[in-house]
């Protein structure tokens, strides 16, 4: 059977109640490697210090910074913490997801900036990234001094936005790219580390995932995104060392799959990657859905929906 995980957030309030609601279920319904929840904005969660100490002011459109950076010692969200103890107190393996510097970057802008334009964010500022990175690589180690999960994800999404087929905004190259995620991959001694990156894959997107040294699987959508299910060939996979995380559930249509047109996109992937697959999994979080069903969304579509992956996970396993 191939493994099932999920990437990260569901419709639910934030509290410890739905952590520990959101954790269980996961075990109860089967995925081999539940992910510790995400319950309020991915973002947020590893800024939280900065913001509490002032250097950073939330604004509505993003975070103006206001201080200096490294004056802030890194705390592990309370949330992971709390989570943490849940999941091994159940005796299971969990996923972690780490919201990439890249996309951090992107939505704080310097004093001054226009909130809310990529344009004016860190990313366009070279020391202040860096100081950004800093912070965040020893952010990755204190949470890797409290939790020890199997899976390790960096959540990069804007990768697909300031990469390009050519180029890349801000005049980033590649392998500097690849340099930074391979920092944080580095803090974590998981067995299993890799990125996060959603929408449809730029083609200069394999130059920067491929090449890194601390990830050996890559993590998309495949059930949204038709173009993304062939965008490696399984050569590239080889020569790289590298696995997929594979959407066949989708994360934005709140419409419940039926197994059998999931069951038919898991076997195309199987055909096409093989022992390449590393997960089957929905394609992103679910947190977008909240409000479809004011408040009912986790129970009848989530949660069916993860049924649905499970039972074709283990379909598929059956017919190998």
């Amino acid at each position: 059977m191939i493994p099932t995980t999920l990437v990260g957030s569901f419709p639910l309030d934030y509290n410890r109640e739905n952590i520990k609601r959101a954790l269980i279920d996961q075990y109860e319904v089967g995925i081999t490697f539940p992910v510790l929840p995400q319950l309020r904005d991915f973002v947020y969660m590893y800024v939280e210090p900065l913001v509490n100490k002032g250097v950073l002011s939330y604004e509505h459109l993003g975070y103006e910074v206001r201080g200096d950076i490294l004056s802030v010692e890194p705390e592990p969200p309370e949330d992971i913490v709390y989570a943490v103890d849940i999941a091994e107190d159940l005796g299971i393996k969990y996923r972690l997801a780490f919201t990439g510097p890249f996309t951090i970057a992107s939505r704080l802008t310097p004093k001054g900036g226009k909130l809310g334009d990529i344009k004016s964010s860190l990313l366009a500022y070279e020391d202040l990234f860096s100081e950004l990175f800093d912070y965040l690589v020893e952010m990755a180690r204190e949470v890797s001094k409290v939790s020890r999960p199997h899976v390790v994800c960096v959540d990069e999404p804007v990768l697909s936005v300031i990469v390009g087929a050519k180029s890349i905004m801000f005049g980033m190259e590649p392998n500097k790219i690849t340099q930074v995620l391979d920092r944080v991959l580095g803090q974590f001694k998981s067995p299993l580390r890799g990125v996060h990156v959603c929408s449809r894959l730029p083609p200069l997107l394999k130059n920067i995932l491929l090449p890194l040294r601390n990830a050996n699987f890559l993590d998309h959508e495949h059930s949204d995104i038709p173009e993304n299910r062939k965008y490696y060939s399984r050569e590239e996979l080889n020569r790289a060392g590298k696995a997929l995380g594979y959407g066949i559930i989708s994360s934005r249509n709140t419409r419940v799959e039926e197994e059998q047109d999931v069951m038919a996109l898991a076997k195309e992937a199987l055909n096409t990657y093989g022992a390449h697959l590393a997960f089957l999994k929905p394609d992103c979080g679910f947190g977008g859905m909240r409000g479809f069903l004011k408040g009912r969304e986790y129970e009848e579509i989530v949660l069916r929906k993860l049924k649905v992956l499970v039972n074709v996970a283990k379909g598929l396993g059956e017919q190998e």
